[in-house]
C-alpha cells in the first residue's frame, strides 16, 4: 500500500537534508517537486544568455558549510560533485563620494580599510574580534539546537559557565539590540557603520528593529575569518550533489509533481494526492518544505486544523519584497572606488544607516523607494566557470520593495502591477549603480528582472516577493517561529512536519530545520521500532 516511508514536499535544501537523513537509515524516501529544477530558493539558470550561469535566489553557501548535514556527509557530497570555491575579498561597502570599506580575509589589509576611516574604530574592531571569538561558538552551536530543548539549555549554561552572569547579560543586552544601536555602540565613522547595517536587512531587521544585531554581529566577523563560499559552476551543483547522493542511497526525487493536497485520515498525514489525481501514500511521515500559508490556504482543508493555528498561521508575518536583476556583462565593472573593487563577491550600496532606514519605511508604506539597498554580486570574479572567458555575470539584489506598490517616492513610476513596471524600476537601480560603476550599462550584453511578483511565480514558498521565508523579527523568531508552540517543526496534524526557512533557525542556507526533524524522526521512529520488537 505505501510508496515510500517518508514523503517530502519541496526538494529545498533544509527538505533534501532530511531525505538524506532519513535515506542512509535505510528509510524509502520520496521527494516531490512542483518546479522543473529541485532546489527551492536555490536554483541556478542561464536567464540572460547561453553559457552565463546565474544563481536565481540564494548564493552564499557559507553557512551550509558550517552545517551538521556537512559535517557528516560533506565527503560524500563532494564526490557528487560538489566543489567549493572561496571569495578572499567577500564583500564591500561602496559610498558616492567615491569612498569604499572593504572586508578582506587578510587581517592587515582589513585592519588598514577601518584605520582610514577612524584609528579608534580600528580599536574597536579589534575588540570586536575578540569578543567574537569569545561568544560566537555557542551563538553558532545555539542557532543549531531545537527551539527549546535540553540540548539549548545545557548550551546556554557552557556559555554561562564562560562569560559569567554579567557576560550573559551583557549579550543577551546586545542581541536585542538594534542594529543602529549596535554599530553605535562599537563605532564613530559613519561608513564603519554602514560596512555592518546592510547585514541585518538581509533579514528584515531594518536598522531600528529590535534584535537586529545578531546577524551583524556574526557575518562580518565570519565572512573576514571564513571569506564567502560559493558552490562551483552555481548553487544548483551543491543541490545536484544532494539530489544525486539522495538517489544513491534509495531516495527518489521527482520533477513537476504538483502537489494539490495532503491525504488525511482519523486526523493523521498518510500521503499526497498529486496534480494529476494520483494518491501517494507514506507509511510514518508527510514533511512539507514549505510557507506555512501554503499549508493553511492549499494543502490542508482549514476545517481540519484547529481554528487557533489557522488564525496565527494567517498572521504569519512576511518582510518587504525583493527584487533580482540578472546580468550577463562583456566585462567586469570598473569601479571608482578602487581598482579591485571588482573582485570582491559582495559589494553593498546602501550607502548609509538613514538610507536603509529611509528604504524600509517606503516599503513598509507601499511606496517604491527612491534609492533601494543594493546587494551587488560578483560570483563570476570568484568563480570563472560561470561565464565565458572574460565575460561576467552579475546579480543583484534590490532590498526592499513592496509586493503592491500604491505610490513612487520620486514620483516617477506610475503604480501598476509589477509586470508593468518592472523594467523601470529596474532602470532606476542600474542607474544607482551606475553613480558608482560609470561603465555598467555599456557592459550589459542581457539582463534579467525579476520582481517581486516574479519571484512567487518562481517559487509560491516566496510569498510577497519575500525572499527569507518571512521576517525573522523578534515576535516571529526564535521560540516563534513560526507559530508560537510550534517551533520544533509540528503541526496539530500528526504526521505532518514543516521545514524551511520559515521554521527556526529561519533563512540562510543552513540546513539545520531539515536535519533537527531527521534527527526528532529517527529517534521517534527508533523508539517505535524497539516497541514494536518487544511486542514480538
Amino acid at each position: 500500500m505505501y510508496d515510500a516511508d517518508f514523503i517530502i514536499i519541496g526538494s529545498g535544501h533544509n527538505g533534501l537534508t532530511t531525505a538524506l537523513m532519513l535515506a542512509r537509515e535505510g528509510y524509502k524516501v520520496l521527494v516531490l517537486e512542483r518546479s522543473k529544477l529541485p532546489g527551492g530558493a536555490a536554483k541556478t539558470s542561464e536567464v540572460t544568455i547561453k553559457g552565463f550561469r546565474h544563481d536565481l535566489f540564494a548564493t552564499n553557501i557559507g553557512l551550509f558549510l558550517g552545517s551538521p548535514i556537512y559535517k557528516e556527509m560533506g565527503k560524500q557530497l563532494h564526490e557528487k560533485g560538489l566543489e567549493v570555491v572561496i571569495a578572499d575579498k567577500p564583500f564591500a561597502s561602496a559610498f558616492p563620494d567615491g569612498d569604499v570599506v572593504r572586508v578582506y580575509m587578510d587581517k592587515l589589509k582589513t585592519l588598514n580599510e577601518f584605520a582610514r576611516q577612524s584609528l579608534k574604530d580600528a580599536e574597536s574592531w579589534k575588540q570586536l574580534l575578540a569578543y567574537f571569538e569569545q561568544v560566537s561558538p555557542y551563538l553558532m552551536s545555539l542557532s543549531q539546537k531545537e527551539m527549546p530543548s535540553w540540548p539549548l539549555v545545557r548550551e546556554v549554561y557552557k556559555l554561562y559557565r564562560n562569560v559569567g552572569r554579567d557576560g550573559v547579560l551583557d549579550l543577551v543586552k546586545m542581541l536585542l539590540s538594534t542594529s543602529r544601536q549596535f554599530t553605535e555602540s562599537w563605532f564613530e565613522s559613519e561608513k564603519i557603520k554602514s560596512l555592518f547595517i546592510p547585514w541585518g536587512f538581509h533579514l528584515d531587521y531594518a536598522p531600528d528593529v529590535a534584535g537586529g544585531a545578531m546577524f551583524p554581529f556574526l557575518e562580518v566577523p565570519l565572512d573576514y575569518k571564513n571569506g564567502m563560499a560559493l558552490a562551483k559552476g552555481g548553487i544548483s551543483n551543491m543541490i545536484n550533489a544532494m539530489v544525486s547522493l539522495l538517489e544513491s542511497m534509495g531516495g527518489k526525487v521527482e520533477l513537476g509533481r504538483q502537489v494539490e493536497q495532503i491525504l488525511l485520515e482519523n486526523g493523521r498525514a498518510v500521503g499526497v494526492i498529486l496534480g494529476d489525481g494520483q494518491k501517494v501514500y507514506a507509511q510514518h511521515a508527510v514533511i512539507a518544505n514549505i510557507h506555512p500559508s501554503q499549508l493553511i490556504e492549499k494543502l490542508v482543508p482549514v476545517e481540519a486544523l484547529p481554528s487557533i493555528y489557522v488564525q496565527k498561521a494567517r498572521k504569519f508575518q512576511n518582510g518587504p519584497g525583493t527584487m533580482m536583476i540578472h546580468m550577463a556583462l562583456d566585462g567586469p565593472l570598473k569601479w571608482n572606488a578602487s581598482e579591485d573593487l571588482s573582485q570582491f563577491c559582495y559589494v553593498h550600496i546602501c550607502p548609509y544607516t538613514s538610507d536603509v532606514a529611509q528604504t524600509y519605511t517606503d516599503a513598509l508604506n507601499q511606496r517604491l523607494p527612491a534609492s533601494p539597498m543594493l546587494v551587488i554580486g560578483q560570483q563570476s570574479a570568484v568563480d570563472s566557470s560561470r561565464a565565458p572567458e572574460g565575460k561576467h555575470t552579475l546579480w543583484v539584489q534590490v532590498r526592499a520593495l513592496p509586493y503592491r506598490p500604491k505610490s513612487d517616492a520620486l514620483d516617477l513610476i506610475h503604480p501598476d502591477t509589477w509586470e508593468n513596471i518592472k523594467e523601470q524600476y529596474a532602470e532606476r537601480v542600474i542607474d544607482k549603480i551606475s553613480h558608482y560603476a560609470p561603465d555598467i550599462k555599456q557592459k550589459i550584453l542581457s539582463a534579467c528582472t525579476m520582481s517581486p511578483a516574479d519571484l512567487v511565480k518562481e517559487n509560491p514558498n516566496l510569498v510577497g516577493g519575500d525572499s527569507v521565508g518571512g521576517s525573522h523579527q523578534l515576535q516571529q523568531n526564535y521560540l516563534f517561529r513560526p507559530i508560537p508552540g510550534r517551533s520544533k517543526y509540528d503541526t496539530p496534524i500528526e504526521g505532518l512536519y514543516l521545514v524551511g526557512a520559515s521554521t527556526w533557525p529561519g533563512a540562510g542556507l543552513n540546513a539545520t530545520s531539515g536535519y533537527l526533524l531527521a534527527k526528532r524522526l529517527l529517534r521517534k521512529n527508533f523508539k517505535r521500532k524497539k516497541q514494536l520488537e518487544s511486542v514480538h
